[in-house]
């Protein structure tokens, strides 16, 4: 317990907050109080800290010091303990709908939970709360302020729940995985070859790809699409100074592949780590900088200016410009579909599928 629990708009205050008012007001120490309460420091401060009940005992020991009657410090308790129940409500009521929009069949599916077990709704509650490490599914409601997400929907509160789940599941992948801190040299020096791995096929490349992180101190960790999650990547720094670079195969096709990449690794380059989830500003100039890199990153902006202006888009066309960048032809495809220079029915044949085993 604390001295205010809050949750949604309901808030409960602790009376140990009164009690210290109190202590502060007289100008004395908790030990001092307690001695003058007749009670020990141990259940005096617990009592400040919300972490135990103002009882019959101390409410009369607290009127003979204060001349608050009894019945008013039993009643702020009581109005305590009558929100807490409240709080405790609501969450398990938010818990149960939370439930119902996660997709079960997902954890089952690919291999977290039995896949032959009948669970039922409390039993999934456990099983997730066991899994995600949470207290109450009520927390995944929260956007991870601490997390750079790369997200291809807005945020609603059922896509925030799901791509969190992603995001435990991913964390609990990679937290342990390296003690490399990642160091931002060991990582520009790999980038080179990082875009030569676009000409390649994801057999020859994603090991190597991975492997190549790893020593950077980035842990890179592929996930199987959660419904309504709409999350494509995202990356978080671990308190050991490594990192964690979530990839989806939400729609896996190459140029998405390499371009949700490179984007998180921009955030990673610019070490992007944190922000306030409330300062949408921010957060726009924060995804703007890292698509700003992905694309720099392929398709240098003077050469993709010049070609744009040339005004020829067609597959010989695509193909030369691909060739003269060293990049897959798909990546420039999708560029040009995203910018509309080309519709986005044009020149899929260009756009390579990748099946990628996620790990």
């Amino acid at each position: 317990m604390s001295k205010e629990v809050t949750y949604k708009d309901l808030i409960a205050f602790h009376p140990g907050s009164y009690v210290e008012d109190v202590i502060d007001d007289l100008n004395i120490t908790q030990e001092e109080f307690a001695k003058r309460l007749d009670t020990t420091p141990k259940t005096l401060s617990k009592v400040v800290n919300g972490e135990a009940r103002i009882s019959k005992d101390i409410a009369n020991k607290l009127f003979k010091i204060t001349g608050v009657s009894v019945e008013t410090w039993l009643n702020l308790q009581a109005k305590y303990d009558a929100k807490i129940v409240e709080i405790e409500n609501q969450q398990n009521q938010d818990e149960q709908d939370i439930c119902r929009n996660i997709d079960f069949k997902y954890f089952k599916d690919n291999g977290f939970f039995n896949p032959n077990k009948r669970y039922k709704l409390q039993d999934k509650i456990s099983a997730l709360r066991n899994l995600l490490n949470v207290s109450n599914l009520s927390q995944l409601i929260k956007f991870n302020s601490l997390v750079s997400y790369r997200h291809t929907q807005k945020f609603s509160e059922k896509s925030v729940v799901n791509s969190n789940v992603m995001l435990e599941l991913a964390m609990n992948e990679a937290r342990n995985r390296t003690s490399n801190k990642y160091q931002k040299v060991e990582l520009e020096a790999i980038l080179p070859d990082i875009r030569k791995m676009t000409l390649q096929t994801p057999e020859q490349f994603y090991t190597k790809l991975k492997n190549m992180l790893l020593n950077c101190g980035i842990v890179l960790v592929g996930l199987p699409k959660l419904t309504s999650a709409g999350l494509n990547g995202a990356t978080k720094k671990f308190k050991n100074g490594s990192v964690l670079l979530l990839i989806t195969d939400k729609d896996k096709k190459a140029d998405v592949f390499w371009f949700s990449l490179i984007h998180e690794l921009g955030h990673i380059y610019y070490e992007d780590f944190t922000s306030d989830s409330n300062d949408q500003e921010e957060y726009r100039k924060k995804e703007e900088r890292a698509d700003k890199f992905a694309r720099n990153f392929f398709i240098p902006e003077n050469l993709y200016d010049e070609f744009v202006r040339n005004n020829h888009f067609d597959e010989d066309a695509v193909k030369d410009f691909s060739e003269k960048l060293g990049i897959s032809s798909g990546i420039v495809v999708g560029r040009l579909q995203r910018e509309k220079k080309i519709d986005y029915k044009e020149l899929n044949n260009l756009k390579l599928r990748y099946v990628i085993e996620l790990s």
